[in-house]
C-alpha cells in the first residue's frame, strides 16, 4: 500500500537507514574520547580507549520497522468505525510503545578497548565483538541525496498525500489516515532528536566476523557515524587485532 510504504521510508531515513544523511546541527558533546587504560601485560594493555556516541546502526531500524509493520497490520484489521474503541486503544499503546523505541535506538555508542568492541543498543541491547572473530573493516563514504532524487522524493509524497485522503473522504475508510495522523508528532520528534544529537552521519563502517551466528543474515555488523569517528574506530580496532 503507497501510504505504508511511504512511512517505511521516513522511518528509515529519520533512524539511520537513508545512506543519504545531510549535515546535522552541530554537536554539544564530544565526539570521541580517549581514556588510558591501565597498563597490562600484553600488547595492547597501553592502546588508549576510543568510545564515540555519535552513532546509529541499521540493524536497530531492522528491528523498529518489523515491529513498525506488525503494529500496522494489527490496527488496520480493526474495522472502522464499528470498532472505534479498539482501534484508538491500540494507536495509544503503539504511540507509547513507538516513543520509547525511538530513545532507544538513539541511545547509542561504540567503545573499543582491550576487551573488545563494544556496542550499546546494537539490536536494542548491549553487544560485544572479541578481536579473535573480527575478519576485516571495510568504510563507505555515504553520497548525498541529489536536487533530482529530493524533487522525485516531494512529489511521491504529494501524490501519497491525495492518495490517503481519496481513501477517508471518497471510501469512507478513516484508519489510514488516523494512523499516519498520530504517527506525525512522534516522527517530528525522531527527526528533531537526530538533528541535535549527531552530526555528519555521511560514513557507514562495516566489521565482519569470521563466524556468522545461525539467527543472523549476514556476518557484517554495520554502523553509521561521521568520516573522523569512522577512521578512529577502524584504525583503532585495527591496531587492537595486530596487537592479538
Amino acid at each position: 500500500m503507497p501510504a505504508k510504504a511511504a512511512a517505511f521510508e521516513q522511518i528509515k531515513k529519520l533512524m539511520g537507514w537513508c545512506p543519504v544523511c545531510g549535515k546535522m546541527a552541530p554537536q554539544r558533546r564530544q565526539l570521541c574520547s580517549f581514556v588510558n587504560t591501565t597498563p597490562v601485560s600484553g600488547k595492547t594493555g597501553n592502546l588508549p580507549e576510543l568510545r564515540t556516541s555519535n552513532v546509529l546502526f541499521p540493524a536497530n531500524t531492522t528491528l523498529f520497522l518489523i515491529y513498525f509493520m506488525i503494529s500496522f497490520r494489527l490496527l488496520l484489521s480493526l474495522k472502522y468505525p464499528e470498532e472505534i474503541l479498539f482501534f484508538l486503544t491500540g494507536i495509544f499503546l503503539f504511540n507509547i510503545s513507538f516513543y520509547f523505541l525511538i530513545l532507544k535506538t538513539f541511545d547509542t555508542a561504540v567503545l573499543v578497548n582491550k576487551l573488545g568492541v563494544h556496542l550499546q543498543a546494537f539490536r536494542l541491547k548491549k553487544f560485544e565483538i572479541p578481536y579473535e572473530e573480527v575478519e576485516s573493516i571495510t568504510l563507505y563514504r555515504l553520497e548525498k541525496r541529489s536536487k533530482k532524487a529530493s524533487l522525485l522524493l516531494g512529489i511521491g509524497g504529494i501524490a501519497i498525500c491525495g492518495f490517503v485522503a481519496y481513501i477517508a473522504v471518497g471510501k469512507g475508510d478513516w484508519n489510514v489516515p488516523i494512523l499516519l495522523i498520530s504517527l506525525l508528532p512522534l516522527l517530528l520528534f525522531a527527526e528533531r532528536k537526530q538533528r541535535t544529537q549527531f552530526r555528519d552521519l555521511n560514513t557507514q563502517l562495516y566489521i565482519k566476523t569470521r563466524h556468522k551466528k545461525w539467527y543472523e543474515w549476514t556476518p557484517y555488523y554495520s554502523l553509521v557515524t561521521d568520516e573522523a569517528s569512522a577512521e578512529e574506530l577502524k584504525s583503532s580496532i585495527e591496531r587492537h587485532c595486530e596487537g592479538i
